[in-house]
């Protein structure tokens, strides 16, 4: 009877980590319905997108747990399940930290950066001339032959001021549009500019929504090869900075989440509204890109995660440039968690091949870049 108790106190163990781990599973089946199922179709559903990779990490610790027990072959009960969602765990994570990230120029190579650049400085300051030199050296150091930025400010009266024309001037660039979808206070638009060293041949706007817009060019590139390129910003989260603030605070003080209930639901209901109105947006866009006569490139501020039914929906059997190329989580949302990359390039693989990708922390945006040096592939090669 002595030995009784220590055993009881094992199986219990053992079996408490056993429904553990079988609601671990369930949780990943969840984060890969919720990758391809509407939230306009299934309440909620997306908001385990949200939570995607603790689920992948979820069933990797006990994939460990149980090599470590005397119970090993249930480590394949996780392991079976990261098995069937390997493209979704494909999708999270990029392996490629030994990879060679070429981003030297050459006559076959496109450089393509897609930044969200956070109104330009105009939330977050006064007039700067410090900063908008910095801003302006920066984008003309990583000299982009297509530059996409989302969130870009510029005055009603000419959307050439203040940067446009500097911009252009620095970097060489052929081509500049611009299109509004915001306004701040009543003398600013903000919008989505792009740039590029080669001619637009045919440039038409798509309204997915109130205030989001689609914007498509079609650009020669050296070799003759046209491809037509999406240009996009989505709806965002909606989350004001006293949002943003307390998220930050919770994460310091785990009693501002138990005095915060009421924000908790908000969020909750915001983010429900966000994912909705996005997939709207997408289901939207991807009739558009399916006309596309051409190879197509698709790039901007997605507002949505990988692993999201917007970016499988938008991704469709395009190649993602970090999962080809990226390491670790690629976050490119500077904020709150480092699991959020929300900025994505998608492009045919049967045109364009990277050579390089980065996606470093700036401090002159709350989003950091994401830039391809993509080779062209040869039409003899194809």
């Amino acid at each position: 009877m002595k030995n009784e108790g220590p055993h009881i106190l094992r199986r219990i163990f053992r079996y408490t980590f056993l429904l553990l781990n079988l609601a671990t599973i369930a949780w990943l089946a969840l984060c890969a319905f919720a990758a391809v199922t509407s939230p306009l179709e299934v309440k909620y559903i997306a908001l385990f997108s949200l939570t995607t990779p603790f689920a992948i990490l979820a069933n990797v610790f006990f994939v460990c747990f149980w090599l470590f027990s005397s119970k090993k072959l249930r480590s394949l009960l996780s392991l079976i399940a990261l098995a069937v969602c390997y493209k979704l765990v494909l999708t999270i994570f990029g392996f490629h930290f030994f990879a060679k990230q070429d981003m030297a120029p050459a006559a076959n190579r496109i450089k393509l950066m897609s930044w969200n650049a956070h109104g330009m400085g105009i939330f977050n300051k006064t007039k700067d001339k410090a900063f908008d030199a910095a801003l302006l050296d920066f984008i003309q150091q990583t000299d982009a032959d297509i530059l996409c930025l989302p969130e870009y400010s510029t005055p009603k009266t000419n959307v050439m001021k203040p940067f446009a024309e500097k911009i252009i001037r620095n970097s060489g660039y052929e081509d500049y549009r611009f299109k509004e979808d915001n306004t701040l206070g009543t003398k600013t638009f903000l919008g989505t500019a792009v740039f590029t060293k080669y001619p637009i041949r045919k440039y038409v706007i798509h309204k997915l929504s109130y205030y989001t817009r689609l914007l498509q060019a079609d650009v020669e590139l050296p070799g003759g090869q046209m491809v037509r390129f999406f240009f996009v910003h989505l709806t965002t989260f909606g989350l004001s900075d006293d949002d943003k603030a307390f998220i930050e605070e919770v994460k310091k003080n785990s009693k501002s989440l138990n005095d915060g209930q009421n924000t908790s639901r908000s969020f909750l209901t915001k983010f429900n509204n966000a994912y909705r109105k996005r997939a709207m947006e997408a289901d939207m866009a991807a009739e558009v890109i399916a006309e596309s006569p051409y190879p197509v490139v698709i790039c901007g501020d997605f507002n949505d995660l990988p692993g999201s039914y917007t970016y499988t929906k938008f991704r469709g059997k395009l190649k993602d440039a970090f999962t080809e190329m990226g390491s670790g989580l690629g976050r490119t949302y500077n904020q709150i968690l480092p699991t959020i990359r929300i900025d994505h390039v998608f492009y045919d693989p049967t045109v364009l091949k990277p050579a390089g990708f980065e996606c470093n922390y700036t401090t002159l945006s709350d989003h950091n870049p994401v830039i391809v040096n993509f080779e062209i592939i040869p039409k003899a090669a194809r």
